[in-house]
């Protein structure tokens, strides 16, 4: 059977494959629930593609008319384009929509069948350049055939150094850090946490973490790209590869965090809270999830984009790297400059970080 493109993902044969404990992000379940949420699709810049070889190989794209939520900055490039009078928009976009997680961007094989399909899609359309983003270590090479210029980046994960506690894991913090985190950790009597997974996770948390995720949306000022139903979903329909930490007060919910997690990794997604309360957000967003992270015996927690003040509390600067190429061959060729120079700046950086990890030597 040949390759073909779709645009539906009941066409995409992505449901043949079984990710098993693999990443929750590639599963046929959380792409319908983006799908029949409407949180993709028409009207909300991420129009999808699935380039599938049937019971071989899926590649999922977006085409997008915005850079909104990707978490790699592209935005220098659209306002050069835009300066030069050429189009950046639209151009294809693949990554996990709103997700900065590292992923494989084929579901079953990295194939070049498919690729090549989609290399075809993209020089025979009106699209100015392609970026696959968050790409996998094994993925650099595969792209770089391909002519990709790979760009690095960095997050900041936790790396679970098979800690059995989290005592254990400040046993391994300086004492001025150690004591302040723990000082962090402190609330009063009527607040307490829990975490909830599996059977025990309702359609009501999903209302309620959909309400904390607004508060966060409203206080930056920023887009709800995500509906209320795509969390009503998620709850129901990826109940074992979620924990939703729960923040009350006197028995009412006053805060939530929302993680993923596969056979060794746990990924921080979202917060929120209603009222504010001092290190909360860390309690939520870190210390909680180092917790999860140790008790399941996961090997990594990536923590999302961005927060230098995650160094303090453990988490370590981590390469990420992302594929683009670009139509026009100037623009290609600069860009690629652009991109080393940049990856000099980034490797001062990261340095110049990792000297401030709070851990004895």
């Amino acid at each position: 059977m040949s390759v073909k493109i779709v645009n539906q993902l009941r066409d995409s044969g992505l449901a043949q494959f079984d990710p098993g404990t693999g990443s929750p992000f590639l599963s046929f379940d959380f792409f319908n629930c983006l799908e029949q949420s409407e949180s993709i699709g028409e009207g909300t810049g991420w129009n999808p593609l699935y380039i599938t070889d049937p019971g071989i190989s899926c590649l999922y794209t977006f085409i997008k008319e915005n850079s909104y939520g990707e978490y790699i900055f592209d935005w220098d490039w659209a306002n050069f384009y835009h300066k030069h009078g050429i189009s950046y928009y639209p151009k294809l976009t693949s990554m996990i929509p709103f997700t900065s997680a590292t992923t494989p961007h084929f579901v079953g094989e990295s194939s070049r069948n498919v690729m090549e399909t989609y290399e075809k899609f993209y020089n025979e359309n009106e699209l100015s350049s392609s970026h696959f983003l968050f790409i996998t270590e094994s993925e650099k090479n595969f792209f770089k055939s391909f002519d990709y210029i790979i760009r690095d980046s960095f997050q900041y994960h936790f790396t679970n150094k098979n800690y059995s506690s989290f005592e254990q894991f400040l046993s391994n913090v300086k004492s001025k850090k150690a004591k302040q985190i723990r000082k962090e950790r402190c609330f009063s009597d009527d607040i307490k946490l829990n975490q909830i997974t599996g059977n025990d996770l309702t359609a009501e948390h999903g209302l309620e973490m959909y309400g904390f995720y607004l508060s966060t949306i409203g206080e930056k000022n920023a887009i709800p790209y995500l509906t209320q139903s795509f969390f009503i979903k998620i709850f129901e329909r990826l109940k074992n590869s979620i924990y939703y930490v729960q923040a009350l007060r006197d028995g009412d919910p006053i805060a939530g965090a929302l993680y993923f997690y596969s056979d060794d990794c746990l990924y921080g997604r979202y917060w929120g809270a209603c009222e504010k309360v001092a290190n909360l957000h860390f309690e939520l967003c870190y210390y909680q999830g180092i917790e999860i992270c140790i008790k399941k015996g996961l090997t990594s927690f990536e923590a999302g984009a961005q927060g230098e003040h995650k160094i303090s509390r453990g988490f370590r600067p981590v390469k990420t790297y992302s594929a683009h190429k670009f139509k026009n061959p100037n623009i290609h060729s600069a860009i690629s400059k652009y991109i080393e120079d940049e990856r000099e700046n980034i490797d001062i950086i990261m340095s110049q970080l990792s000297e401030r990890l709070p851990f004895k030597l």
